[in-house]
């Protein structure tokens, strides 16, 4: 090799180290950032020159800086995430929907059931008694007042979802715009060797997309990624549809994905938050018909059986509850009827309307009500908020359950990709020591090659 020749080919050295030194420090300060895949540089070796019957090298160039990205990893990490995003936001909601049911803080429903059994026990001590009256009127009051505040609590935590439904599709947009652009730029040049940061970036926007609304993708080799929520491509290429919302007949916010021909209705096969908000408000709405039933039945029967008393005028029994005209909205709109909350003496203990109320007939008789197992299709009252509130409980611990078993799939998932794209700052210093050593040498053959030059021409000279 001529000296010409051996300072080309530290020059080329020279390039190599300082580009590796440019890639370890990029991985370096990258470590930390979210979504980040560990570079690595590529170099390839120049073809050989002959020189009297010698083949001699002439060093190597930097050819590419390469993804340690893994196209399979990456697609399962994608949905695993919208998986558990969406049994997370399904378990929160419904923890908070649960505690309204919870007696810690406030009467139960089934502590209040009880009391007014309890009040037209004691009453039974002396039917006539005007405080023991006002006792279970006051019993009455409390159950209705639950029964209330559960149903409203319910419909309240529906009516937050809705909102929050209608709110984060605006960010959901501009990401899928961002993918759309980002897909554009990076072109074809494959996963591995295109241009990292920009690869990055969409496949994070792709995870957060994932968390959002469930969206799978496409990774492909060329670099380009194709997004989908529930089948149908959301993106492609540089282009992407918009995601917006709509109420249905009953009030409650639907998803919609923008088609050339018209909008596509996508609220059951959203994932993700969005999906898991879906969800949530679709058990919640279960739960509420199931109370406004039990409301329902429960007040009517009170209801039928005051109406077969009198009360201490002599008159017929009056409703006990006012309620609804039907089962929806029963539970919400429970409530004693305001003449019986202002007049205890209204109430139908007598069995005979010249006892005054004073022969408790018709008080065993509503007292008989804790028992029945003709109002229910599960058996008496308390069997049947039994169930209620059972649902409720098994509901919220399968939903924990999964929040968590997906939540160990993620986890497993990420610490994978760690293994394979994360960064190990231990490895980069020995990197960054091994491409500095190489600089150094690189910079000492072009220093001993031109000197040698030197010497020459000046013998030459």
């Amino acid at each position: 090799m001529s000296l010409l020749g051996a300072i080309q080919t530290g020059a080329r050295g020279l390039s190599v180290a300082s580009a590796g030194i440019d890639v370890t420090t990029q991985n370096v300060t990258g470590a930390s950032t979210p979504g980040y895949t560990r570079r690595t540089l590529r170099t390839e070796q120049l073809s050989p020159v002959e020189q009297r019957g010698l083949f001699v090298g002439q060093g190597a160039n930097p050819s590419a800086v390469a993804r340690s990205a893994d196209r399979l990893l990456g697609v399962r990490l994608i949905d695993a995430t919208g998986a558990q995003s969406s049994s997370t936001t399904l378990a929160e909601n419904l923890r908070v929907a649960e505690s309204y049911l919870n007696s810690s803080n406030s009467t139960g429903i089934a502590e209040a059931l009880d009391q007014i059994f309890d009040a037209l026990g004691t009453a039974t001590t002396d039917p006539s008694d005007a405080s023991l009256r006002r006792g279970v009127v006051h019993a009455a009051e409390i159950f209705a007042a639950t029964t209330s505040r559960i149903a409203t609590g319910f419909a309240e935590t529906i009516d937050a979802i809705d909102e929050q439904i209608g709110s984060s599709l605006e960010e959901v947009n501009a990401t899928l715009a961002e993918v759309a652009a980002l897909n554009a730029r990076i072109g074809s040049q494959g996963a591995t060797l295109g241009p990292a940061d920009l690869l990055d970036r969409r496949d994070q926007l792709i995870l957060d997309l994932a968390g959002a609304v469930g969206a799978t993708a496409e990774l492909k080799a060329d670099g380009q990624a194709v997004v989908y929520l529930g089948g149908h491509a959301i993106v492609s290429a540089g282009d992407w549809r918009e995601l917006g919302t709509a109420e249905d007949a009953d009030g409650n916010a639907t998803i919609l994905v923008a088609m050339d021909d018209g909008a596509l209705d996508a609220t059951n096969v959203v994932g993700g938050r969005l999906g898991g908000l879906v969800e949530a408000r679709g058990e919640m709405e279960g739960w509420i018909e199931d109370l406004d039933a039990f409301a329902f039945a429960i007040a009517n029967a009170f209801n039928a059986q005051h109406a077969l008393g009198f009360d201490q005028s002599g008159a017929p029994g009056a409703d006990v509850f006012a309620t609804t005209a039907t089962a929806s909205g029963a539970a919400a709109g429970l409530a004693v009827s305001s003449a019986l909350a202002d007049d205890p003496s209204l109430l139908a203990f007598a069995g005979a309307s010249t006892a005054y109320g004073g022969d408790g007939v018709n008080l065993d008789a509503l007292l008989e009500l804790e028992d029945d197992t003709t109002i229910f299709a599960s058996g008496n009252a308390r069997s049947a908020l039994s169930a209620i509130t059972a649902d409720v409980g098994a509901t919220v611990a399968a939903a924990q359950g999964n929040e968590e078993a997906q939540a160990a799939l993620v986890g497993d998932l990420e610490q994978l990709r760690e293994s394979t794209a994360g960064v190990d700052t231990d490895e980069e210093a020995t990197h960054l020591l091994e491409f500095q050593s190489a600089y150094r040498a690189s910079a000492r053959v072009i220093s001993a090659a031109d000197e040698l030059l030197r010497a020459l021409l000046a013998i030459g000279g």
